[in-house]
């Protein structure tokens, strides 16, 4: 029996990081968008840095809405089972990614490039 509230207690943390972060890079673009004028190689070097930023906010947006996803499969009660093949995931990886969503079969085809 997978221990679902260990699952749910690991998701919810890693959710709360992840706005933690989401915050800490907000007011980091913020404080980017009032600085005062830069040389044109500190502008780039600014700019590529509020694009990471903006990188890293979509990243965290798109891990938030997988957990958000697990944690409606905990309270379904699917949440441990492959979207793939129907099996159960096994706990190891769970424990390693709680948002998995298939086997590591299944997950692997699914990766794997088209022909």
């Amino acid at each position: 029996m997978l221990p679902l509230q260990d699952f749910r207690t690991k998701l919810l943390a890693q959710r709360r990081e992840l706005f933690r972060q989401a915050a800490q890079t907000e007011e980091d673009l913020l404080w980017l968008e009032t600085d005062v004028e830069r040389e044109p190689e500190e502008r780039g070097q600014m700019e590529t840095m509020v694009w990471l930023l903006d990188r890293l906010e979509e990243r965290e947006k798109r891990e938030i809405e997988a957990i958000d996803l697990a944690l409606t499969r905990i309270d379904t009660g699917s949440y441990g089972r492959c979207q793939g093949c129907g099996k159960d995931i096994p706990v190891d990886r769970l424990r390693a990614l709680p948002t998995a969503t298939t086997c590591l079969v299944c997950g692997e085809a699914r990766e794997a490039p088209k022909r």
